[in-house]
C-alpha cells in the first residue's frame, strides 16, 4: 500500500538516522553511495512516496511549478507541455497546467494564483512581462511578451531562420509568385518568421510586386481558411503560400480547395511547428520542426541553475529550427 511506511521506519531498516533519509530524498549529499543505495532500495521495495504537501509547510516551498500556455488545444503547445511535464517529473517536481486562451486577464489571474500558492517556478508563454515574482525562477518560453526588454530568461526558436527555410523551400521548388499568411498581431514570432519570408525574398532579388502578403486575424484553421479564399476572390494569385503556424496552413489548405486550387499542383504549401497537424493534412504539408526538447532542456537547466543561485549564462536562447519536407512542396518538374 502506497506510504505504508513512514520516513523514521526507513531509517531504522536502512541503520541510518532520518535526516539521513531526508537528504537522499533531496539530494542534499552528506552521505555515501553505498548509504544511498540502501536507503534508496528501502525506498523503492515499499513504494514510498514523500509527503511533499507537509514539506512545503515546513519549509515554505512547494514541490510544484507552474506551465501558463495560451492554448493547450494547440498541437504545438500540447506537446510543449508534454515536454516540460515529463522533464520536470524526472527532478522531482510536479506540474500545475494553466491555459489562459489568449487572454491576458486570465494569465495575469493565473500568476497571482501560482505566487499565492508558493510555486517554486513558472514556465510561461504569455503577453506580459511580470516584474515582482518574489524572486522564484521566471522562465519564458516560445515567444516573446510584450515590452520585450532583454532582461528576462527567454528561449525561443529561430523564427526568423523558420520562415527563411519555408519560404526558401518554396522558392527553391519553382515558386514565381510567393505569399506569406500569418497574424501580424498575434505575438512577435509573427513578425519574425515574417521577416524570415522577406529575408529569402530579397535573396532572389525580388520585390514587393512579387510577392502577396496575407493577414489574418489569428491563427485559427477557420480564420485563415475564411483570409485565403476573401484574398483569392479579390483577385490575389499565387503558386506558392508560406504559412506562419501549422494550424494555419491546415486552415490554408482547406480554402484553396474550396476555391477550386489544388495543393501541390497548383499551389505549393508550407507551415511552421511540424506538429500533427502536418502530416495528416493532405499527403502532408512541409514544416519548420521547432526543437522543443532542446528548449525544454534550456528551460529546465536555467530553473535548476536559479534554484542554486547561479546565474545562467545568458538571458536569451535561440534555439535552431529545421525543415521537414512533404509533398506539399514537390517539385513542378517532378509531376
Amino acid at each position: 500500500m502506497l506510504n505504508s511506511i513512514n520516513m523514521k521506519e526507513i531509517a531504522m531498516l536502512a541503520g541510518v538516522s532520518a535526516s539521513t533519509v531526508s537528504r537522499v530524498l533531496n539530494k542534499n549529499g552528506r552521505y555515501s553511495a553505498e548509504t544511498e543505495a540502501r536507503v534508496l532500495e528501502i525506498i523503492r521495495k515499499y513504494d514510498y512516496t514523500p509527503n511533499m504537501s507537509a514539506k512545503g509547510l515546513r519549509t515554505s516551498r512547494n514541490s510544484f511549478v507552474g506551465i501558463i500556455v495560451p492554448d493547450i488545444t494547440n498541437s504545438h503547445f500540447a506537446s510543449l507541455v508534454l515536454e516540460l511535464e515529463k522533464a520536470m517529473f524526472e527532478e522531482g517536481y510536479s506540474c500545475m497546467i494553466c491555459n489562459t486562451n489568449e487572454n491576458a486577464l486570465l494569465e495575469d489571474r493565473h500568476v497571482k494564483a501560482l505566487m499565492a500558492q508558493n510555486a517554486r517556478g513558472i514556465f510561461i508563454t504569455g503577453t506580459h512581462i511580470y516584474e515582482k515574482t518574489k524572486n522564484i525562477p521566471f522562465i519564458y518560453l516560445d515567444r516573446r511578451p510584450r515590452g520585450y526588454h532583454g532582461n528576462i530568461f527567454m528561449i525561443e526558436s529561430d523564427n526568423t531562420m523558420g520562415g527563411y527555410l519555408a519560404t526558401k523551400e518554396l522558392l527553391d521548388m519553382g515558386c514565381k509568385h510567393p505569399a506569406i499568411l500569418s497574424a501580424p498581431n498575434v505575438d512577435y514570432n509573427q513578425r519574425a518568421r515574417f521577416e524570415g519570408f522577406k529575408k529569402a525574398i530579397r535573396e532572389r532579388g525580388m520585390t514587393r510586386g512579387d510577392y502577396d502578403i496575407i493577414d489574418a486575424e489569428d491563427t485559427l484553421m477557420s480564420t485563415s481558411e475564411k483570409a485565403v479564399m476573401d484574398a483569392i476572390s479579390d483577385g490575389v494569385r499565387f503558386d506558392g503560400l508560406m504559412c506562419t503556424t501549422d494550424t494555419m496552413s491546415a486552415g490554408a489548405n482547406v480554402g484553396l480547395r474550396k476555391c477550386g486550387i489544388s495543393v501541390p499542383d497548383d499551389v505549393l504549401l508550407t507551415g511552421y511547428d511540424d506538429s500533427p497537424i502536418a502530416e495528416v493534412v493532405g499527403s502532408g504539408i512541409t514544416s519548420v520542426r521547432q526543437n522543443l526538447s532542446a528548449m525544454v532542456n534550456t528551460a529546465v537547466s536555467i530553473f535548476l541553475s536559479m534554484l542554486e543561485e547561479k546565474a545562467p549564462e545568458q538571458m536569451l536562447y535561440s534555439i535552431p529550427v529545421t525543415l521537414v519536407k512533404r509533398d506539399s512542396t514537390q517539385k513542378r518538374s517532378m509531376k
